[in-house]
């Protein structure tokens, strides 16, 4: 079509039939009517697979970006019969320490009184300094100050062997079948202490050993 107004000439080109019945684009995805209706405001969806999962939506100002970020915090999984809702608290990793522990702490309760007396009031820094001595990532010093050495009329040998022959006699159990222990470990995180899973020998050798192996 051509028109002219003035000097000013206009083309005016008619719309194809094609273009008229092209649907304008959608801007937000579309989920099945079940999962559709969790779609409330300060929420949003994510789907990984077959699995619709639900998160809770704010935002907060981050430096060096012109408009607030979104944050999502997880909340759980959208069923047909609703929302499974996620009980487990989510942590940071990055100062967790681990360290050994059932082993050290067997050694704590196992070591008899009859070791312990001649060396009087010394006696944990001599139990102290062996156990590092046997377990270099001992949870030990995060309980208190390690032991670096010991006082120089005090043998280390002399008394390593004694205090092992002493838990066989009284104990009835060799210090070495005590190193399948060495694979229980104690994870420092957030001010708390956390234990590894047991085997079902650890369980077992502990059980017959009576060993306490809560964390003084």
């Amino acid at each position: 079509m051509y028109i002219c107004i003035g000097t000013m000439h206009l083309y005016i080109f008619p719309t194809s039939v094609d273009e008229r019945r092209m649907p304008m684009p959608r801007t937000e995805k579309q989920y099945p009517e079940w999962v559709q209706k969790f779609r409330k405001k300060g929420t949003t969806i994510k789907k990984r697979g077959d699995i619709y999962y639900l998160y809770n939506r704010t935002s907060r100002r981050v430096p060096g970006k012109k408009y607030p970020q979104p944050v999502d915090t997880y909340v759980g999984i959208i069923t047909p019969d609703g929302v499974v809702r996620s009980d487990k608290k989510k942590v940071s990793l990055t100062d967790a320490v681990v360290k050994e522990f059932g082993f050290s702490r067997a050694m704590e309760t196992l070591c008899p009184q009859g070791w312990k007396e001649p060396l009087g009031d010394g006696w944990r820094d001599v139990l102290d300094y062996i156990i590092e001595k046997e377990s270099e990532e001992s949870y030990i010093p995060m309980e208190r100050p390690a032991v670096t050495e010991l006082d120089a009329h005090i043998s280390y040998g002399a008394q390593k062997s004694s205090l092992y022959r002493r838990i066989y006699k009284e104990k009835h159990i060799d210090v070495k079948e005590l190193m399948i222990l060495s694979k229980i470990y104690i994870i420092y995180i957030d001010g708390n202490r956390l234990l590894s899973k047991l085997t079902d020998e650890q369980k077992k050798l502990i059980e017959d050993l009576h060993l306490d192996m809560e964390v003084g």
